[in-house]
């Protein structure tokens, strides 16, 4: 009876489970790859989800492509050569299925994706008292010079609404170690006032306000540029650093240098977020790796960091479109940051966060807070060519 009793148990535990639709379910697609329209010899992501598939095999107008076996397909520097229907067909032990097809589709001309504007939203306080961000003007076969608006906006965001803002802002640009330019309060000049409005950058509170802005033109260079942004003494709270693309629209043809990436380390205390924000500009959609480095940078011997960033980008709207906390060593994230020159993270165990997407035209906002505390972080984001 015991025996007989244990038996039907067994059949019961064996039935409810193999019913139960969760493990033995047949792939099922929760997204599909999305059609992408990019320039030529320039990166495109595909991407699928199907929760419980456990292999995949990316096809090409229905032939299987060598070595592609991820829920997620990067073609580096796609030509014309590649355009066509890309699918995925995820399997697992009870069946497979196959994708939607999305289409590859090379444009022509010169309106080209590209960042156009980058942005660092975070706060000053009494421990914090200044950060630093990073710029690279340049691109492959690129010639001449970029102009470019660089503001940092304290007393001027309470008109859109922003808490505990800074209250007064100051500039520093820097090539290498030396300062170019600098300013401190803006002064209402009209230069700048059409520098804004040609951007198109909201307008700051009055000529008078405690803003900084710089509108210069820079040659591109290999080492990049630097900005520094800070208060006044003991002023402390939210503060947005921007970059904007100044060049004439009308006149971006190939050969015009980008703002081919930014960076920022920064505090971000246990709580707090940093926010990087972009726009890709032009028609066609852009590659970008967003980074957040925080165990990775013990290679350089920087202190207090912050244990696990986790990293999440925002489309217009505040829609969430991806998520990452750790990056799992994924060798398309490795073969990304060595394309755009980005130091090499070793440890594929490593707690730091990445995403790699193509992005169509729009709006763009990547979160980074620590999982488990607060700490020293870096955070990237790379055009990828």
């Amino acid at each position: 009876m015991h025996s007989s009793s244990n038996f039907c148990v067994a059949v019961a535990f064996i039935a409810g489970f193999f019913g139960s639709g969760v493990a033995f379910a047949q792939p099922e697609f929760t997204q599909h790859p999305a059609t992408k329209q990019i320039s030529n010899n320039s990166t495109v992501v595909f991407s699928a989800t199907a929760p419980t598939a456990t292999n995949f095999q990316w096809t090409r107008n229905g032939l299987p492509i060598a070595d592609s076996t991820r829920s997620t397909l990067v073609i580096f520097g796609a030509t014309r050569a590649d355009a066509g229907a890309y699918a995925v067909v995820a399997t697992n032990a009870a069946g497979r299925a196959t994708s939607l097809a999305a289409n590859l589709n090379i444009a022509v001309g010169n309106d080209f994706g590209r960042l156009s504007n980058l942005s660092i939203l975070t706060d000053l306080t009494a421990t914090t008292t200044d950060f630093t961000l990073g710029t690279v003007i340049g691109g492959a076969n690129t010639t001449g010079d970029k102009p470019l608006l660089i503001r940092a906006v304290g007393p001027s965001l309470a008109q859109i609404n922003v808490a505990g803002v800074l209250v007064d802002s100051k500039l520093d640009l820097y090539s290498d170690q030396s300062v170019i330019a600098t300013n401190d309060d803006w002064g209402g000049t009209p230069a700048l006032s059409a520098a804004f409005a040609q951007v198109g950058a909201f307008g700051f509170l009055s000529g008078s306000s405690k803003d900084a802005a710089i509108f210069t033109t820079l040659p591109p260079r290999g080492g990049g540029y630097t900005v520094r942004v800070s208060g006044a003494p003991g002023a402390t709270g939210r503060v947005i650093a921007e970059l904007y693309d100044a060049t004439v629209i009308t006149a971006f043809p190939p050969q015009t240098p980008r703002l081919i990436n930014v960076s920022v380390r920064k505090q971000i205390d246990a709580g707090t977020t940093l926010t990087a924000g972009f726009v890709i500009g032009g028609s066609t959609a852009k590659t970008v790796l967003v980074r957040a480095i925080g165990p990775g940078l013990a290679v350089f011997g920087v202190p207090g960091l912050m244990a696990d960033p986790r990293l999440e980008l925002f489309a217009s709207g505040s829609v969430s479109i991806a998520i990452n906390d750790n990056w799992g060593g994924d060798p398309q994230l490795t073969q990304a940051g060595a394309r755009v020159g980005a130091f090499r993270i070793e440890n594929a165990q490593s707690t730091d966060a990445m995403l790699l997407l193509t992005l169509t035209p729009g709006n763009y906002t990547a979160e980074v807070r620590g999982v488990s505390g607060g700490g020293a972080a870096l955070v990237e984001v790379y055009e990828v060519p």
